[in-house]
């Protein structure tokens, strides 16, 4: 009887902690195993530079950095090799003829990127080039005997790249028993026998990867000096199986089903389902922007509803609703907040308050579904001009919640 019980008891334990650990939640110390970054600029003066790090001391981690920009999630991607304690690293601009461009000299770089990252990988030319996604989208209707027909279009061209976002997905983990740097030409002859579908490769991970092995930052910079930086947002739980074959090569999209699995998928979504968010502002909003990420729609022409109320500071005595419902397009958002506040019409009143955009709910068949709430990740930045250059002072989260 005692035997059973306490087989029960350790059975019990057991089930617990792989639940637990299966299950996903938002890192609160920036490590995890699935990380985003809510916003990259590449803008006038503005660069970004992006640092993944393998925060994991013992293991090996590979890894695919994806770059999106801010439309529909239009990408590039590329495989990254990481020893113990590494950090890759890479710098996305613009330069004078208009052309974004990721730059790395990283040596964690797949070798076959290594000449091309060097001087510098145009986003645009490399996704509009790929067979990425060819998006069909709703482009007009015409009615025949009575019914409507949907006609469709190709809008494959429609990519900006100036601003974007960046997911990290773990590839695989090998535990190396030491913290000694792992040749990166063992890395790539990893990620070949993966790509092979061979996963008897001595200290690989069979159960994903440690959720405490990654973290990501992305800084702003003018001048390749920094301005302002802001941490990727990490989740723990999300990678809990070892991916091999043709999902894992650096020529296949990053589909983050086949990457992460349809319910991690569903479960970051329903841990960013927000449709309240709520900011402080001065000077009228000169200088201030809002950016609200919407991942995994990944569609042509999505578009969200919601309600904004602006507040003065002093007690409320200017409040300013509007009415009807307004409208926001695009993965990734980026509003003026000066403009905000222009819609007052009194920008004296309202030189100091609140923002609350509230109702934020998605328009299309786009992450948990037409008329549901909105997984977001919002971000507010400051870019002032200083001299003749526009500069990032300041990019923070903002406090979302969702409603009752």
């Amino acid at each position: 009887m005692f035997n059973l019980l306490a087989k029960g008891i350790l059975l019990g334990t057991l089930l617990t902690t792989s639940l637990s650990a299966d299950k996903v939640v938002i890192s609160t110390d920036n490590t995890g195993d699935f990380l985003i970054a809510p916003i990259y600029i590449a803008e006038d003066d503005v660069c970004t530079e992006v640092k993944v790090f393998n925060t994991n001391t013992t293991s090996s981690i590979l890894a695919k950095v994806v770059f999106r920009e801010r439309i529909a999630s239009h990408e590039v991607d590329l495989p990254i090799f990481l020893s113990p304690g590494d950090v890759w690293n890479a710098t996305v601009c613009r330069n004078v003829n208009g052309v974004v461009s990721l730059t790395s000299t990283d040596d964690s770089n797949h070798p076959s990127a290594m000449q091309t990252l060097k001087y510098g990988q145009s986003l645009f030319d490399h996704s509009n080039s790929s067979n990425y996604r060819r998006a069909d989208f709703p482009k007009s209707f015409v009615e025949i005997e009575g019914k409507e027909y949907e006609i469709k279009g190709t809008q494959k061209e429609n990519i900006d790249f100036s601003r974007g976002y960046i997911e990290v997905f773990p590839i695989a983990q090998f535990y190396e028993g030491s913290t000694q740097k792992v040749g990166k030409r063992k890395l790539v002859e990893r990620w070949d026998m993966l790509e092979r579908g061979i996963t008897a490769i001595k200290g690989l991970s069979k159960s994903g990867v440690d959720s405490y092995s990654l973290s990501g930052l992305v800084s702003f910079q003018t001048r390749k000096q920094e301005t302002s930086s802001i941490p990727m947002t990490a989740f723990k739980g999300a990678h809990d199986k070892q991916l091999k074959g043709h999902a894992i090569s650096y020529t296949t999209d990053a589909n983050t089903e086949i990457l992460l699995g349809k319910d991690k998928k569903i479960a970051i979504l329903k841990l960013l389902q927000k449709d309240t968010l709520s900011f402080m502002y001065d000077n009228a909003g000169v200088d201030q922007y809002l950016n609200i990420l919407f991942p995994f729609s990944h569609k042509e022409m999505q578009s969200r509803r919601y309600r904004i109320t602006i507040r003065d500071m002093q007690e409320n005595k200017y409040t300013m609703i509007f009415s009807p419902i307004l409208k926001i397009d695009n993965e990734l958002v980026c509003l003026s907040v000066e403009n905000l506040i222009q819609l007052t019409r009194d920008t004296i009143k309202f030189k100091e308050g609140m923002i609350q955009i509230t109702g934020l709910m998605n328009n299309d068949k786009v992450q948990l579904g037409k008329d549901q709430i909105a997984s977001m990740i919002p971000t507010l930045s400051r870019v002032s001009t200083l001299g003749k250059q526009k500069v990032v002072i300041n990019t923070t989260y903002i406090s979302v919640k969702k409603r009752d």
